[in-house]
């Protein structure tokens, strides 16, 4: 219909009219009511042979009355004079939008030409009256009329765009005024059953998968339906009975395939610059950050089923044959896929069905986790990809990922010389850095609650400090500051060029470091454990080998510790799977319900996967006071155990047996730092001072120097 054309001077009218100067209500009713009336005429008049003209001439009325409504809408928002709204009066008495749809179903090959005007009229009421239309019977019933002829219909491209941007302002309309929510259920006759129906989430599940501004105002759209079901039971269930969980899985089952099978030459890490230039990429990230969102905000049934569909119809069948399959460069890019798909979920969305997806499911009788970590041996692409995902992992601070990757194998004590409930401290090297540390002037502290929300930010936005640019024009709420800014107080530096990144610039490598220190020992302030002990064996004698036995010493204090370690650990130890089906999420769900009431074992609210601190009532007043506080020492006489050396059949063991595949692999890169290239060698070191950075004692006393270790087992110190 590219010949039936509204004029555009009445659309630059609109705008250019200023409602303080160009409006008179009377004369603005008086031209509405002429308008109309003309339009009318027409319709009543109209006939077969002439629908062309006829369709032209009231989509050109049609036009002057949204352009005198919208004027008279600003003019009450301006306040400007006294008005009524008679022109929104004189619309719902006469019913003229009813009179309009009825008209429009009798044009034949124009019905679709009237649509379009009905869609554009519906819009600006809703965007400048929805909270006096909303309830409005004159306003609703066209409106649920036009919604139900095209739930099934096959709607034109030029329509698809106004039906979304329409089916958006009612949604924000809604979220405003959710009472009238029940207002949009419309009754589905199937064969069987008559069921009600949310009508706008139907019509948007078309277009969420799409690309550009129309699949992106869906998304936002079915998002506010997601987040009001939370508050209204009947629209979860209409949402929970539909296809919405369906629709959002399968079409992310289905974007992943159109992803490349393999990467470029030297990428490792999927960053934004590579997401923005790879179209299906785009589309892909943008459908598991939806549903990330989704799964935080929607009514908990919701939330349940879409993780459930996720798990079972997508990571399984889908992202796992991927990372298991023949050919490096395969398993490279399917690495980085999981990698970014580990970004872009967080806590309360899809994280734990992803962590519980890596850490538990097994194929072929070997975890998940584990296949990963084999990969990480090499100077390859695949071994570099390796490297990023254990550094996202880490960079989560999450307890329970960090006990299945390193403190397990920690907390035995196997890997040291002799076992004491303390690992062996370097009190030396870190009194030294807490003096230097006090030398620090005043200005250069950082009050802990600003810290607190720089932390939170730069974890919501998923960037680094050397990441921002010197002409960031907000960060942490300064205006006109650098990144730096928000570490120090009143500091002003020079970056340099403020058109690159931070990177090359020693004082932000120095803010960077110190951002990391500080960040992680906020994370793990509230850990269930300090994972500065570890557990005793307990003597036993065996009348065949006449050795002692590896045993925990069964003490109360043991016990605590962990129960503390596999609280809420549903989502990476599931001990009755025998009881549910092998990829059953019915247990993450329950302790995800269950979330908000977990307490740990000093009486503090603790949430089950991640414990990010940003909560707490920490009483100090400066981030290196908290830093401080993670390093007191309690002085308790213990009695050293030797530990035998044979303790394991056969003899002497593997250090990855020692200390993790994880610290063994990282080492043993470590130790062939000059053979290897940089970019490697960035990514070791980076990880290494991830774990170096750690508020716990197991890891600073085996990495920084001079641990009492086993002979067989590296330690930083003697690697470099």
């Amino acid at each position: 219909m590219s010949w039936l054309r509204t004029p555009v001077f009445t659309r630059q009218l609109s705008r250019s009219l200023d409602p303080r100067h160009d409006y008179e209500p009377q004369a603005c009713y008086s031209s509405f009511c002429k308008h109309w009336q003309q339009a009318h005429e027409i319709i009543l008049k109209s006939q077969p042979r002439q629908l062309h003209d006829d369709v032209l001439a009231v989509a050109n009325h049609l036009e002057q009355l949204s352009t005198l409504l919208e004027l008279e809408a600003r003019a009450r928002e301006t306040n400007t004079v006294a008005t009524s709204g008679a022109c929104l009066e004189h619309l719902l008495s006469e019913n003229l939008l009813d009179k309009l749809y009825e008209w429009g179903n009798s044009t034949g090959m124009y019905k679709n030409a009237v649509r379009s005007e009905q869609l554009k009229l519906f819009g600006n009421l809703i965007i400048h009256y929805s909270s006096q239309v909303l309830a409005a019977e004159p306003f609703l019933r066209p409106l649920l009329k036009l919604f139900s002829g095209l739930r099934n219909e096959l709607i034109p491209l030029d329509q698809e765009t106004q039906l979304v941007m329409v089916l958006n302002h009612l949604c924000v309309a809604l979220m405003q005024n959710i009472e009238f929510v029940d207002l949009f259920f419309l009754t589905n006759h199937t064969q069987t059953e008559a069921k009600p129906e949310f009508i706008i989430a139907r019509l948007l599940l078309k277009f969420v998968h799409r690309e550009g501004p129309k699949g992106s105002a869906a998304r936002d759209a079915l998002l506010l339906c997601a987040n009001m079901s939370a508050r209204c039971p009947q629209l979860a269930r209409c949402m929970l009975e539909g296809d919405t969980c369906p629709v959002l899985a399968t079409g992310l089952s289905g974007l992943y395939s159109l992803l490349p099978r393999t990467l470029g030459d030297n990428v490792y890490r999927l960053t934004a610059d590579d997401v923005n230039q790879g179209h299906k990429l785009t589309l892909f990230t943008d459908s598991v950050e939806f549903c990330n969102a989704v799964a935080q905000v929607a009514h908990p049934s919701i939330k349940k089923q879409l993780l459930d569909l996720l798990y079972q119809g997508f990571l399984v069948p889908v992202m796992g044959p991927a990372l298991l399959q023949s050919g490096a460069p395969e398993q490279a890019a399917a690495m980085a896929y999981l990698e970014l798909v580990l970004r872009c979920s967080t806590q309360r969305g899809l994280l734990r069905a992803v962590l519980h997806f890596l850490f538990t499911y097994e194929y072929d009788g070997v975890k998940l986790i584990d296949v990963m970590l084999r990969r990480l041996d090499g100077n390859t692409q695949l071994a570099l990809v390796s490297l990023s995902l254990m550094e996202t992992l880490i960079d989560l601070n999450c307890e329970d990922v960090m006990i299945e990757l390193v403190y397990k194998y920690l907390l035995k004590g196997h890997h040291l010389l002799t076992h004491r409930p303390t690992p062996p401290d370097p009190d030396s090297y870190r009194d030294a850095a807490m003096s230097f540390l006090s030398l620090s002037p005043q200005c250069c502290f950082r009050p802990l609650s600003r810290t607190r929300a720089w932390v939170d930010e730069l974890a919501m936005s998923g960037r680094r400090v050397l990441d921002l640019r010197r002409d960031e024009e907000r960060v942490n709420g300064v205006q006109d500051g650098i990144a730096m800014n928000s570490l120090v107080q009143e500091i002003k530096f020079n970056y340099g060029n403020p058109n690159d990144t931070l990177f090359g610039n020693y004082h932000a490598y120095l803010c960077d470091a110190r951002f990391e220190i500080v960040s992680r020992a906020l994370a793990c302030a509230h850990w269930s454990s300090k994972y500065d002990t570890i557990i005793l064996p307990k003597p036993e004698p065996n009348n065949n080998t006449k050795e002692t036995r590896d045993e925990p010493i069964p003490t109360k204090e043991q016990d605590s510790l962990i129960s503390n370690c596999t609280s809420g650990y549903d989502t990476l130890k599931t001990s009755d799977t025998s009881e549910k089906e092998p990829h059953s999420l019915t247990s993450l769900n329950e302790a995800d319900e269950q979330e908000q009431q977990d307490v740990n074992g000093d009486g503090k609210d603790r949430d089950s996967l991640i414990s990010t601190g940003s909560d707490s009532d920490k009483n100090e007043e400066f981030v290196e006071d908290s830093f401080r506080m993670c390093f007191l020492k309690v002085d308790r006489d213990y009695e050293e155990v030797p530990v035998i050396k044979n303790w394991v059949a056969g003899g002497r063991v593997s250090p990855a047996s020692l200390i993790g595949p994880l610290l063994s692999s990282l080492l043993k890169k470590a130790a062939a730092l000059l053979e290897s290239d940089v970019l490697s060698n960035c990514l070791v070191t980076g990880l290494l001072g991830k774990l170096c950075a750690a508020p716990c004692a197991l890891l600073p006393g085996l990495l920084l120097p001079q641990p009492h270790t086993q002979p067989n087992v590296p330690s930083l110190y003697q690697v470099l």
